[in-house]
């Protein structure tokens, strides 16, 4: 983060340190070396001047070519903050007392090439040092200088108390936060200078478990992890472990092996002399836990716990193997190099020596996964002997009954289905004679609809050819008689 080469991130760290002690001036907590000992700011006369190097800024752009206004936005201005701290004399005037100056320096040439920024050495403090103005006779200054870019580690060494200058210096670091480099005489000062606030730190250790909670399954989040990881104090980081145990069912936080350990336990942590206390020898816990009966909580807790503890060790075991690997091959390293037998004789020496130590560190881990995989084992098993408790399942008895009940029930709602539908049948048909009369009629009358033809025409602009086609002469239809109605002969 530090050798970002977008030149809006180093403009933003300036801007967020100088609102940062903008806001200090008025915390009381603020108290800085003046000629009359430490006195806190915000009880002085204070006589605020904020500015920056943006004329320089747009000289070197003009120099490099690059007269380019957008980019000019982007760019660090390189802001200061100078605060002449002063009390009153006679009334009307003012004696000057201390001062507290404020300067951020960024790689303004190599973010205006494109190329990676390189932090601040020894060197480079002190070519800034000796463009600040000499301390006033009798007011000591405190100087906080920021670099967006970082510094080297033997630049941290700067940092010091004098009597008339106290250096503080702060970086941002790659995490998201920020490291404050001071005098330890003047520790609480130069934690005050630290731009990001509690809640944006719990959450950062927040989010780191959250991106490493698969650890949880098998062994546990250590605390100097975490805090080596998230560049924050290990006190917050052990209050934060604790403060998420409470808040998440489940999980555990205590110190195991000298450290806090964040893991998954039961859903009911034993109570702390449950188990015999802490000063019982671990055989004799053991003995005095898993020979009672119905404590499947109290034994799921201790095992979660011993579980973590052996995780710990192994990856420690781990880390220690992976520092001896790498000694072998500076040394297999050495040996190739070397021209001289008695100094290949003394790398072969010391090479079966670490050998040697390796396979002890390998039979160590190879005890430690056997030890880890018992305890999962048994862990496993009374989690499931828990889940079967808890879970109240029915038994053969009530299973069969319940079968029993739901076939009736099923054979119930078909007897009421099929009355349903033999109800719905006889009251569609119960149509009296003459509603069965009407109901033949208007059937007929929607089936066969009148002609287009007929619809469209008046009647009495065609009387005699609507009636010739379509009606019988009423004579014809007097004269016929049906066969079975006239008289037989004889």
């Amino acid at each position: 983060m530090n050798s970002s080469v977008d030149p809006s991130v180093h403009r933003r760290r300036e801007q967020e340190l100088i609102a940062h002690v903008q806001g200090l001036l008025d915390d009381p907590r603020l108290r800085v070396d003046t000629a009359r000992g430490r006195r806190p700011v915000n009880s002085l006369l204070r006589d605020v001047n904020h500015s920056d190097r943006s004329v320089e800024l747009k000289r070197l752009m003009g120099e490099s070519g690059l007269p380019d206004r957008e980019l000019e936005g982007r760019m660090p201005t390189g802001q200061m903050l100078d605060v002449l701290l002063a009390k009153r004399k006679l009334l009307l005037l003012r004696q000057p007392v201390g001062r507290l100056k404020v300067i951020c320096v960024s790689p303004t040439r190599a973010l205006l090439k494109g190329e990676s920024p390189k932090p601040m050495d020894t060197g480079d403090i002190q070519k800034v040092l000796s463009e600040v103005p000499p301390p006033l006779k009798g007011a000591p200054t405190t100087l906080v200088l920021m670099s967006t870019s970082g510094f080297t580690l033997e630049a941290h060494e700067v940092a010091e108390r004098r009597a008339d200058r106290t250096l503080i210096l702060v970086e941002p670091n790659d995490a998201g936060g920020w490291n404050v480099y001071g005098p330890p005489e003047t520790r609480a000062l130069s934690e005050l200078f630290d731009p990001e606030g509690e809640e944006p730190k719990r959450q950062r250790v927040q989010q780191d478990i959250e991106a490493h909670r698969d650890a949880l399954t098998g062994g546990g989040i250590a605390a100097d992890k975490v805090a080596a990881r998230t560049h924050l104090p290990i006190q917050l980081v052990d209050a934060e472990l604790k403060g998420y145990a409470a808040g998440h069912a489940g999980l555990s936080a205590r110190r195991l092996d000298g450290r806090m350990v964040l893991f998954r336990e039961g859903t009911a942590a034993p109570p702390a002399d449950s188990t015999g206390g802490s000063d019982m020898p671990f055989l004799e816990r053991i003995r005095s836990l898993f020979s009672r009966k119905g404590e499947t909580e109290k034994k799921i807790a201790f095992l979660s716990e011993r579980r973590a503890a052996l995780s710990q060790q192994r990856d420690r075991s781990y880390e220690d193997l992976s520092a001896l690997e790498a000694k072998e091959s500076e040394l297999r390293q050495q040996f190739k190099d070397a021209r001289a037998p008695l100094t290949k004789r003394r790398v072969t020496s010391q090479l079966l020596q670490l050998q040697k130590e390796m396979d002890r560190r390998q039979q160590m881990l190879g005890v430690f996964n056997q030890q880890i995989d018992v305890v999962s084992t048994h862990l496993h098993n009374l989690e499931l002997v828990r889940q079967g408790q808890t879970a109240k399942l029915p038994d053969s008895e009530e299973l069969t009954d319940d079968a029993v009940k739901a076939e009736e029930m099923l054979a119930q709602l078909q007897a009421d289905t099929e009355l349903a539908g033999t109800v719905a049948q006889s009251a569609t048909a119960g149509l009296s004679v003459e509603e069965q009369a009407l109901y033949d009629e208007l059937e007929r009358e929607s089936a066969q609809p009148a002609p287009p033809e007929a619809q469209s025409t008046p009647v009495s602009s065609q009387p005699s050819q609507q009636s010739t086609p379509i009606s019988t002469p009423p004579a014809a239809a007097t004269t016929r008689r049906p066969a079975s109605s006239e008289p037989e002969a004889g």
